[in-house]
């Protein structure tokens, strides 16, 4: 059983107010539920990269380029408040666009701004409106980007192995470049539980990733 978490610890702040992180904030992902799915990972780390992806071709990799530089940056130390604040903004984008929002879950976690509903069918749908609002979408810290930090792999396996140190049942994955692209919990179970996951996540993140080379 393998859940794939984002590379980015990170995003997934506020429980619940990015599956922008999160379509969007920790290495959790919201969206559709906790259970044994794939966490997807976009720019390097996070799921945050929700929008459609651009069109193909240099003209699309420009337009990106020319998105990604006016979108907010996050850092290392950047407090929950800041990304919360973000994050916010940017769902605040899509719902003003049309997206469906997931208000039940919102309200059951005392979110005052609701996210998006999760699913293929809906990021392209409503495409556009993921476009139009991807300038708010929040860069995640270099340090948490493969493509930018030379480090990235060896940092997350320092990640891994201190949530392994919490309790969590885990371990790492790579990709085809044996770049680490999430982990999976081991067939005997999860170890802990998802909020003490979640607030692992974010004391090892800061502690694996904040090292200087």
């Amino acid at each position: 059983m393998q859940k794939t978490k984002p590379l980015s610890p990170a995003v997934r702040t506020t429980a619940f107010s990015v599956c922008a992180l999160l379509a969007a904030t920790v290495l959790t992902a919201c969206g559709a539920g906790d259970g044994d799915g794939a966490k997807a990972a976009k720019d390097g780390v996070s799921t945050l990269e929700t929008g459609s992806p651009a069109p193909g071709g240099k003209s699309g990799a420009s337009a990106s380029s020319k998105t990604d530089s006016r979108r907010p940056q996050l850092r290392m130390d950047s407090s929950e408040e800041e990304r919360d604040k973000l994050l916010n903004a940017y769902n605040a984008c899509l719902q003003a666009h049309g997206v469906p929002m997931n208000t039940k879950r919102a309200e059951m976690a005392g979110a005052k701004q609701a996210w998006p509903m999760q699913g293929e069918e809906i990021t392209k749908k409503y495409k556009p409106a993921f476009d139009a609002c991807l300038v708010k979408l929040p860069l995640q810290p270099p340090e948490l980007d493969s493509a930018v930090n030379p480090h990235y792999t060896d940092q997350y396996r320092n990640f891994v192995k201190c949530l392994k140190g919490k309790g969590a049942h885990i371990h790492m994955t790579l990709n085809e470049h044996g770049v680490a692209n999430g982990y999976t919990y081991d067939d005997g179970g999860k170890g802990i539980s998802e909020d003490e996951e979640t607030k692992a996540s974010k004391v090892c993140e800061k502690e694996a990733f904040s090292v200087k080379h």
